[in-house]
């Protein structure tokens, strides 16, 4: 996400460094598509390349916001992971329901199981966090 933050704040500009980028450090299947993604992001209006990269910085600071209080263990980062995790799954169901292919099938059925356990176990934990106070008191 970063990457394509830092790609659509450089704009169209930058065309020719991207491509000797993309030409001295990426492998083929990396080129293919970083090929692709200049060529769109070249043809698209400065204004939504702006949007594009403010709101994959925000997800991204997100995301990382998420992940460190997991890593410290804080109560809010896991409802807040599996939100940041469900909100890209609308997207998903309309990349599969209108360029339906095997492997966004499978990476679809992947979020939605990762979604799925991490409520579960998140509300399971609330469950017993909730029994143990009443059973102190």
């Amino acid at each position: 996400m970063l990457a394509i933050s830092t790609v659509c704040l450089l704009g169209w500009g930058y065309y020719d460094e991207l491509s000797q980028f993309a030409d001295s450090y990426l492998l083929t299947a990396e080129y293919d598509f970083m090929r692709w993604l200049v060529d769109h992001l070249v043809s698209t209006q400065p204004k939504v390349l702006i949007k594009i990269a403010e709101l994959t910085g925000v997800y991204g600071l997100l995301i990382e916001t998420a992940a460190i209080g997991l890593w410290l263990g804080m109560t809010w980062a896991e409802p807040l992971f599996i939100l940041l995790v469900a909100a890209l799954i609308p997207l998903e169901v309309f990349e599969v329901w209108h360029h339906p292919s095997p492997t966004k099938v499978l990476f679809f059925a992947i979020n939605v199981f990762i979604v799925g356990f991490l409520t579960r176990r998140w509300l399971g934990e609330l469950n017993a966090d909730k029994e143990a106070a009443i059973a102190r008191s």
